[in-house]
């Protein structure tokens, strides 16, 4: 399977940046760019194939839709967007729940994750097009009641915010409690998605791409088809090679937030004048002995030592306000509580924001016990 690379995205950018006439894709791109986007779709007609047949067991039946026709939208003058998805609940994909797989328009990378249909499928009658809506407002009935009422589905919904999901609906971005109960409503356009960059060697792996898959796919055993009976929702576990992904990926959400604040602590010290080689300093990328992530200066110069704790939460998501911390950073915490800081990151890939935590106001509840014999 070919991956979607850098160039594809980039591609599309370009693409979606122009101007065209008379409804040509031709009219602002060149045939070689012509020919790259009909690989590009290929792609993703093997993506949605694969994922399709990967759960389709556990979670389908889906049917399979990609990007066709005239890229440019209608009027004329616009680049469509282009993706491809595994879909259920309706024949008519826009109204229909769907993972899908979107080239974002504007940043290099993939929007992968759980849609709700646009709800605006052409040639449709009145009484065709309502019948339509009324199922997709049950099938995002049945989801809300999912997540209110099912344990198990519950913390899978909640853990894809810890994992990098965010959820939106037709109005902007909303907290992950508000989504659940505003789809009941209105479903229209409603997501659940992630942003997936290419990695250092400008692909994105498919088993990157899985990884997030995995973690979002379990949402469709709460819809069915019109045809199909009501069945009991049956979360399948991640693999072993999904566990380790999963572990590498909150590595790297950890590793973003320590970036973001090393930056921060950068620009603290040349605002106070302080010229100190070797401060700040990122020990975590030396040991994790330490007990804490970054060694800095206060404005005394004195040494202050920086315990990280990111999120991909917002800052306003009550369930931002918890983390696990390790015996090795209590017991360093406890023997310096005096030049000990705890730093929250939130929205740690989107529009990163911190604070520095009052180690006073924190409770800690026990998590796990070494068994000695």
């Amino acid at each position: 399977m070919e991956p979607i690379t850098t160039d594809d995205l980039v591609l599309i950018n370009n693409l979606s940046a122009r101007v065209y006439n008379g409804n040509r894709l031709l009219s602002n791109a060149t045939d070689e760019e012509n020919e790259h986007f009909r690989r590009v779709k290929n792609k993703l007609r093997v993506i949605a194939d694969f994922f399709s047949n990967r759960y389709s067991q556990q979670y389908g039946p889906f049917d399979i839709s990609v990007t066709s026709g005239n890229p440019i939208q209608p009027g004329g003058t616009r680049f469509g967007r282009v993706w491809s998805g595994i879909f259920k609940g309706a024949e008519n994909k826009q109204y229909a729940a769907q993972i899908s797989f979107v080239l974002n328009p504007t940043e290099a990378c993939l929007d992968v994750g759980f849609y709700f249909g646009r709800a605006q499928g052409r040639n449709i009658d009145n009484d065709e097009r309502l019948a339509l809506e009324t199922n997709l407002t049950n099938l995002a009935i049945s989801l809300s009641d999912a997540i209110s009422n099912n344990l198990e589905f519950q913390t899978n919904y909640n853990s894809l915010f810890d994992f990098g999901f965010t959820a939106y609906t037709s109005n902007g971005m909303v907290l992950p409690t508000n989504w659940s109960n505003e789809i009941r409503t209105d479903a229209r356009n409603s997501q659940i998605i992630a942003r997936i960059y290419p990695n250092e060697l400008g692909v994105i792996e498919i088993t990157t791409l899985d990884s997030f898959v995995s973690r979002v796919a379990f949402i469709m055993g709460a819809i069915r088809n019109a045809n199909q009976p009501q069945v009991q929702i049956n979360i399948t576990p991640l693999s072993p090679s999904q566990r380790a992904k999963e572990a590498e990926r909150f590595a790297e959400i950890g590793h973003k937030g320590e970036l973001f604040i090393i930056e921060q602590e950068r620009q603290k010290l040349a605002e106070l004048g302080i010229v100190v080689n070797g401060y700040p300093r990122h020990v975590a990328l030396e040991s994790t002995h330490f007990g804490y992530d970054i060694l800095s200066l206060d404005e005394n110069q004195n040494e202050i030592y920086i315990e990280v704790k990111s999120t991909t939460r917002a800052q306003n998501d009550e369930m931002s306000k918890q983390f696990f911390i390790t015996n090795n950073e209590v017991q360093v915490l406890e023997a310096n509580r005096v030049n000990y800081f705890i730093y929250r990151v939130y929205s740690v890939e989107n529009n990163p924001t911190f604070e520095i935590l009052n180690i006073d106001d924190l409770e800690r509840t026990p998590n796990g016990y070494i068994m000695n014999y």
